[in-house]
């Protein structure tokens, strides 16, 4: 029997080998794809602009995340890839609406400030207000009244009451996925199904129950294959968008290339897997 490829290898030799035989096209091109993130990622250069900076990192960022769905994946845990591919996606969405608005990059940065105080004010909760130095806590306090009128909206049209909005954008996540293009198409996939495993709700543990011969409720253990292929597939998309803006900010050489070629690898990989991920992956 052909051994699987030493360039990829994951925990369970047993779902590795199943997985081989399930991505045989995967594994054949994936160092094609991993040439095109090299070219991308993989360089020396001098950024002076701040968007510059963001997009270069926030995309090597993705390419961890990436690598985290396909270590799950390949091990067969297919749920956990699926929660992992949401936090890829929301960071891929992100990554593109800021390239294409850059002048919101500063509120982005900005709400850090309001993330960082939220936080410390969740584990004085817990730990009390000794947990930071009175001059550490101090600091905190200066940095989010500094930022924090960007970020109030309106609670009540009627008495213009305000409120500090949850996230850095007007827009909620939903609505800004809507404006990045193709990459918006895979909300459902990608955001809305994860978000049920992600989550504590009761459709996550249905998901991993299974009917006994004598009809008794049994909780499935098994690797859950088909719902890792869907989760790969959906993060193998994301990262073309992901490698697409790295090309359209900075035209790399021969990224273009790589990435058109990367574009129809995908297509021939999943041509068999082009089914509603959303209509099977937890059935």
């Amino acid at each position: 029997m052909e051994q699987p490829s030493e360039e990829l290898f994951f925990g369970f030799s047993d779902e590795w080998e199943d997985f081989g035989k399930r991505h045989p096209a995967l594994l054949e091109r994936f160092p094609t794809f991993i040439s095109a993130i090299t070219a991308a990622f993989i360089r020396d250069t001098t950024l002076s602009e701040l968007i510059d900076k963001f997009v270069l990192l926030y995309g090597r960022l993705c390419c961890e995340d990436f690598s985290e769905v396909l270590l799950c994946c390949g091990n067969g845990y297919g749920f956990a890839g699926q929660k992992l591919v949401r936090s890829l996606y929301e960071r891929a969405v992100t990554l593109r609406y800021l390239h294409e608005h850059p002048d919101e990059l500063q509120a982005f940065i900005d709400f850090n400030d309001v993330a960082t105080r939220k936080l410390l004010l969740s584990a004085e909760e817990t730990f009390g207000r000794q947990l930071l130095q009175p001059d550490a806590r101090e600091k905190v306090e200066e940095d989010y009244k500094t930022v924090q009128a960007q970020f109030m909206v309106t609670d009540c049209k009627v008495c213009g009451t305000k409120r500090l909005n949850h996230t850095w954008s007007k827009l909620d996540f939903a609505a800004m996925a809507k404006r990045v293009g193709s990459l918006g198409d895979l909300i459902v996939p990608a955001y809305y199904m994860p978000l049920r495993q992600a989550h504590a709700t009761f459709g996550s543990l249905l998901s991993r129950l299974a009917e006994g011969e004598r009809q008794e409720i049994l909780f499935n253990h098994a690797a859950q294959r088909k719902q890792a292929d869907y989760a790969l597939m959906t993060a193998h998309n994301i990262m073309l968008d992901v490698l697409k803006v790295q090309d359209e900010r900075f035209k790399v050489p021969e990224l273009g290339e790589k990435i058109e070629e990367c574009f129809r690898d995908f297509s021939e990989i999943y041509a068999k897997n082009q089914r509603n991920p959303c209509a099977e992956s937890e059935m």
